[in-house]
């Protein structure tokens, strides 16, 4: 489940995303009602900021994540499990945060050709796997992340 910040007021779908959390949740075997991530909408500045200090890459991106877990998919997500990161007035645990960059995102939809929302769903899903632990570094991991996306973005009906 996405906690959102959207500051700038940028014209997103807020139940389009929760519904590809709970999508993504569902295609992992996790519980969404059982942990909660922070989902930011930020301007090219503030991404390539981050991208820079984080990353050590000095431009903007389309998004980036903050992972607060160890083996999130290797463990069911929940109090027991993570008594650490357990938010007591949320009542789930926090997972981290996701970056998106709405004005990359923009471009990326137009690039790509497909709607915004679908560009918005698909950086969300990809960050969201990176929180559970997902990488796309070595070509074994690429292959099941974005096997991944896929099959989320197929169930809420945005696939390519």
């Amino acid at each position: 489940m996405f906690k959102i910040n959207n500051q700038n007021n940028y014209p997103i779908n807020q139940k389009l995303l929760q519904k590809a959390s709970k999508a993504l949740c569902k295609t992992v075997g996790q519980k969404d009602k059982n942990f909660y991530a922070i989902l930011n909408f930020v301007d090219k500045q503030k991404i390539h900021e981050l991208n820079n200090e984080y990353r050590h890459k000095d431009r903007p991106t389309d998004v980036i994540s903050f992972r607060m877990l160890e083996n999130g998919l290797q463990n069911k997500i929940n109090e027991k499990n993570y008594p650490y990161d357990y938010d007591r007035v949320e009542k789930k645990v926090f997972i981290g945060e996701i970056f998106i960059c709405f004005d990359v995102a923009q471009e990326q939809s137009i690039e790509y050709g497909h709607s915004l929302d679908r560009e918005v769903c698909f950086l969300a899903v990809h960050g969201l796997l990176h929180l559970l632990g997902l990488d796309h570094e070595a070509e074994f991991e690429r292959a099941i992340m974005f096997d991944l996306q896929d099959k989320t973005m197929e169930k809420i009906k945005l696939g390519r």
